[in-house]
């Protein structure tokens, strides 16, 4: 039984249409389902909830009891925890070989879970995260539907894999986020932080993936008819959490464009490339604290008559008069 079928008859089963067959069908598929809230908890909102039923079904709220001091308490925090079996259509979930474990958000705020290896993910409204029930013990793998973004717990012997359809997100420590919609054709990854492989699973006959490696404030867009990754900057790149801890580190006195950019290649992880060799002596006199990358660039371009431009995942710089 999946989930739309336990509506439905959850509905029968209520309104007194059901036979003594799917009763038993529906109680059993009940106790099968696992809950991660505690019981103590469960209990108190399922205790509140019984008691509305008992008053309107009252010849059906014994075995209601059972089932409301379990899945009917997940539902009401916010997440809902099911087992998906084994044969299920979906091509995604059909690659985790035995019984898995279902976390999806149905409020409209962020939620935040941690895996049994310490990774925080953090689900957005509607996405939905799948992994297996033996996750952590020889490997890490989950399955995303949606939009989140994961704090992966570093460990060197166990990457961690996120498929997204038919691509594959593999980190061994790092921060990201992977947007895939139902509505969207295209899958998108960005590291905050560390570095990702991010790759088609399927492998050619010559042995090879499709796939690349993005860094800090890169990221990735996969069209899912055309197969194609493509890589490019994110739209806010933001810099080292060590530079929010000092005030003045983009402030710059007569201080040469080269070590300016020099600076900001550390601070960003972007590279940046002038294309006039003459304008990396320029003196650059700005506070820059604060601002964001775009319009640092900004200011830093007009006060040398130079302009800039994003190729991919590299920063172009053009032209630029010391004058």
């Amino acid at each position: 039984m999946n989930i739309n079928e336990f509506h439905l008859l959850s509905k029968r089963y209520l309104a007194g249409e059901t036979s003594k067959e799917e009763e038993e069908q529906l109680m059993k598929w009940l106790k099968d389902q696992q809950s991660p809230i505690s019981s103590e908890l469960s209990e108190e909102i399922g205790e509140r909830m019984w008691h509305k039923i008992e008053e309107k079904f009252p010849s059906r709220a014994i075995k209601w009891q059972y089932w409301l001091t379990g899945v009917a308490a997940m539902i009401l925090l916010g997440f809902i925890w099911m087992k998906i079996p084994v044969g299920t259509t979906d091509k995604s979930i059909e690659l985790v070989k035995q019984t898995g474990i279902q976390v999806k958000n149905t409020t409209h705020l962020d939620q935040e879970i941690e895996l049994k290896d310490g990774t925080i993910v953090k689900l957005k409204d509607g996405a939905t995260l799948v992994y297996g029930k033996n996750f952590n013990e020889e490997k890490r793998e989950v399955f995303l539907f949606g939009e989140a973004f994961f704090n992966v717990k570093r460990n060197v012997n166990k990457p961690f894999l996120v498929h997204t359809g038919d691509l594959v997100t593999e980190v061994l420590g790092t921060s990201f986020r992977i947007v895939s919609t139902e509505k969207s054709s295209n899958i998108e990854v960005s590291v905050a932080s560390g570095k990702v492989s991010v790759y088609n699973k399927d492998v050619n006959k010559k042995n090879e993936r499709n796939g690349v490696i993005i860094t800090r404030n890169q990221k990735v867009s996969y069209d899912l008819i055309s197969k194609k990754i493509t890589t490019s900057l994110v739209d806010n790149p933001t810099p080292n959490q060590e530079s929010k801890k000092t005030n003045s580190i983009f402030i710059f006195q007569s201080t040469p464009l080269q070590t300016v950019l020099d600076l900001f290649h550390e601070q960003y992880g972007i590279e940046f490339i002038l294309n006039n060799p003459v304008a990396q002596n320029c003196q650059i006199t700005a506070d820059l604290n604060g601002l964001p990358l775009s319009n640092q660039l900004d200011l830093i371009c007009r006060s040398i008559d130079a302009n800039y431009e994003k190729r991919g995942t590299v920063i172009f710089i053009q032209g630029g008069s010391c004058n």
